[in-house]
């Protein structure tokens, strides 16, 4: 099921990564476009899950989904009117995003070789080109892997509902997941 799961971008697998280790490999693609034309063309009959960041332009594909339950200004979860697609919107972009978890957690960036300043972090996550070739790579494992082990509400949630989706692909209940998100809250 790893496969189905399709992260953005370099920066949100190795996010996805650390919270919630793949058995195979995720479906890294680039681009949140891509993301859900991937979900339309190759798993236009199955579960997938896009996990994209909540950018300026407007995804024509989210016009088929409806909001399941959100965490303001910090994670969506959207599932498809008809299919068993489920799209996360990490909020509002994933730089801020890694900055907003770490301030939640007490972290300070620096101490993991990364700058705790959005632009600066900006030119890290956006020079990312694989994991073998990110000189930041063990950096943001290494973080990602402390905000999994504080657990704040922000991170258990996205934790469960990749867990939840990946062991419930086309059983997921919407309620369930509406009730256990309230209460990390």
């Amino acid at each position: 099921m790893d496969e189905h799961i399709i992260p953005e971008c370099f920066i949100d697998t190795k996010l996805i990564k650390g919270l919630n280790p793949p058995k195979t490999r995720y479906n890294h693609t680039k681009g949140c476009s891509s993301v859900t034309k991937k979900m339309r063309e190759k798993f236009a009959d199955t579960f997938a899950l896009g996990i994209v960041d909540r950018d300026k332009r407007k995804l024509e594909y989210v016009d088929e989904f409806n909001l399941v339950i959100e965490l303001p200004n910090n994670l969506q979860l959207f599932k498809h009117q008809r299919k068993n697609h489920y799209l996360i919107f990490i909020c509002p972009a994933m730089e801020k995003w890694i900055i907003s978890c770490a301030d939640e957690n007490n972290i300070s960036l620096t101490n993991y070789n990364l700058p705790h300043d959005f632009k600066k972090l900006s030119k890290i996550t956006k020079t990312s080109k694989s994991e073998d070739e990110d000189l930041h790579s063990v950096d943001f494992q290494k973080l990602f892997k402390e905000f999994k082990k504080l657990n704040s509400p922000t991170i258990a949630v996205l934790t469960f509902w990749i867990d939840y989706l990946k062991q419930h692909p086309f059983d997921a209940e919407i309620e369930f997941i509406k009730s256990k998100t309230k209460g990390y809250n």
